[in-house]
């Protein structure tokens, strides 16, 4: 239980940490968008880890929303909610929680992408889409906006 508040806690001072570091000017990537546009609308996920991504139980995608400080989407078997901080380019979720349903496809799609969505620490919306990114800018997920 101690391990589930002090997680966020850790995230939200590696986020403020991150966003001190970026206020010298780092800026929006070249090809990206205007920030505000990753919020308000449904993100599809086509690329995990670096590799195309699977579709999750039912030839579903797995999918994100960012809104009004609250992220949610189709993990590829499951729902999943989440708060989130967002500045600059800083992005970190916070007491990420799912349903816990077995399905038989999807579950390894799941559980990859959750991890990534732990781990994610900024991101930039680019002319194709969304991408998160890790501590070291490795980008971990790759979306496209929703039809």
């Amino acid at each position: 239980m101690r391990l589930k508040i002090v997680l966020p806690v850790l995230a939200a001072l590696a986020l403020l940490g991150l966003a001190a570091c970026s206020a010298a000017g780092s800026g929006a990537e070249a090809g990206s968008a205007p920030a505000a546009s990753a919020t308000g609308r449904e993100w599809r996920l086509v690329e995990l880890g670096g590799r195309p991504a699977a579709m999750g139980a039912g030839g579903r995608p797995a999918t994100l929303r960012l809104e009004a400080g609250r992220a949610s989407g189709f993990a590829g078997c499951n729902t999943f909610s989440s708060g989130y901080l967002m500045s600059a380019n800083n992005l970190a979720m916070t007491s990420l929680a799912s349903t816990r349903m077995a399905c038989a496809e999807g579950m390894e799609l799941e559980r990859a992408y959750l991890a990534a969505l732990d781990e994610t620490l900024s991101y930039r919306v680019t002319t194709q889409g969304l991408e998160l990114l890790s501590g070291d800018r490795r980008v971990l997920a790759r979306f496209t906006a929703a039809p």
